[in-house]
């Protein structure tokens, strides 16, 4: 079992954390609990209405889109990624399945701790726009590139995964 000091000791050493003051960092290690899967476990499933967002310490997840019965990998997200902030920002469902890829350790952060990082460091909020607007790219890019494949994609104003 590790301490809260080896908690912030570790968040500090993250990258999207590390410019957070480590008064916030403790308040998040405290507020935020560590989970550990196994290859295939699911962490949550799409159209759950469960807003608190996850960052992976260790390990990768897999964004997953079970339409029609048939589950499909849409994405894979590697270590230090964040993941299920849509629904917190949003206060909408989840828009994806997400499963452990290999072993994986997450961060599982309660959305109002969640916000209030947002709205307490710029510098988080900024990294954390830059991340929504390379998936935005990373999507659009796929719409047009199944487009040209002759593929029929339907529009969803809700965005991506």
């Amino acid at each position: 079992m590790t301490s809260l000091n080896d908690e912030v000791a570790l968040l500090r050493t993250v990258p999207f954390f590390s410019s957070i003051d480590s008064g916030r960092l403790k308040l998040l290690a405290y507020a935020s609990e560590k989970l550990a899967f196994e290859d295939g476990d699911l962490i949550f499933r799409k159209g759950e209405a469960e807003n608190d967002t996850f960052f992976i310490l260790d390990g990768a997840a897999d964004v997953v889109d079970e339409t029609g019965g048939e589950a499909i990998t849409i994405a894979h997200l590697p270590r230090y990624s964040l993941f299920g902030e849509i629904s917190a920002f949003c206060n909408v469902p989840r828009t994806a399945t997400m499963r452990a890829s290999g072993h994986l350790m997450v961060l599982r952060i309660p959305q109002e701790h969640f916000i209030d990082l947002i709205r307490s460091s710029p510098a988080m909020a900024l990294q954390i726009i830059r991340v929504l607007a390379l998936r935005l790219v990373d999507t659009t890019s796929d719409l047009v590139a199944a487009r040209a494949e002759g593929h029929s994609v339907h529009n969803d104003a809700s965005g991506s995964a």
